[in-house]
């Protein structure tokens, strides 16, 4: 069985970045808990997997970031958090939104997003502000679109192949992708046979299929000069709690939360992120503005 994971390397002596990504079961998770229809499912697919490779490129610890893809697609905006380490978790706004497929599991993602919205990216690196980096959207099918994000906004010249199919039951047959990075002052000799060798990634689906990540390193990229690195497996975390959505609470200001316990007598809350519900009683309200004007 291929197991999800994200297998990363340098060729041609530190020349060039490679990662491959399989990111299957990330998505399966992110169907089973928001009940996605398949257009949704590929595009946050999509969004999820490439936010688990940006995370995974996190140095510290405790580094974190967010994506949001915000659009005038049937989809909605996109948003998705991420911790160090390829921990992820997001949503679609509009997570039933249906749209005639094009066939071969694929949705028709220029509909669903459009290319008159942004990929906006936070990163948070432990420093007095955030990094904050923003491009338009292209195209509408995510990989060109995020492809031209690391060019434009993190300077990177990237090369990126990816993919979510969905099966007629709904779930996700294979989701990953291939991302390359020459250096900079790459020589072009080198630019010109990673281009041919990226040439084989336009049937990524395919390959993601047969091949598991390492295997793809190996295959197309193992008889060059290549340095391993450990892998990475990817996940779907959702980190809400009760004190979390408590501050939840806060936030709806004190005469809202009476006025919701007056209507229906309880306050109840549902994460974005995971869909899981917390339900707050009379007193639970009381305790939490209690806390709250304790700390003031």
């Amino acid at each position: 069985m291929i197991m999800d994971s994200i297998e990363k390397a340098l060729v041609f002596d530190g020349q060039v970045k490679v990662v491959a990504f399989k990111t299957t079961d990330l998505v399966n998770e992110a169907i089973k808990l928001h009940s996605l229809s398949p257009l949704a499912a590929e595009a946050l697919g999509k969004v999820l997997t490439m936010a688990a490779y940006m995370s995974n490129e996190l140095k510290g610890d405790k580094e974190k970031l967010s994506v949001q893809v915000t659009d005038k697609g049937v989809l909605g905006n996109i948003i998705v958090a991420a911790d160090a380490g390829a921990k992820v978790r997001g949503y679609v706004q509009n997570k039933g939104a249906t749209l005639p497929p094009l066939g071969n599991g694929k949705q028709d993602l220029f509909k669903g997003i459009g290319s008159d919205g942004f990929i906006t990216v936070i990163k948070d690196l432990g420093l007095k502000d955030p990094y904050v980096g923003k491009t338009e959207l292209a195209r509408g099918n995510l990989e060109e679109d995020f492809a031209w994000y690391f060019t434009r906004s993190e300077g990177s010249p990237t090369a990126l192949a990816l993919d979510v199919t969905i099966g007629e039951d709904g779930t996700c047959v294979s989701a990953g992708g291939v991302l390359v990075q020459p250096m900079p002052n790459c020589p072009e000799h080198i630019l010109v046979v990673v281009e041919d060798i990226v040439s084989n990634f336009a049937n990524i689906g395919e390959v993601l299929r047969a091949k598991e990540p390492s295997d793809i390193l190996k295959d197309y990229f193992g008889h060059f000069q290549i340095e391993y690195f450990p892998p990475t497996k990817p996940e779907y975390r959702c980190k809400c709690s009760v004190e979390q959505m408590a501050n939840a609470v806060i936030t709806l200001g004190r005469a809202d939360s009476v006025n919701l316990l007056m209507e229906r007598g309880e306050i109840e809350i549902t994460c974005h992120f995971c869909g899981k519900k917390y339900v707050f009683g009379k007193q639970d309200v009381i305790d939490i503005w209690r806390r709250y004007d304790n700390k003031l």
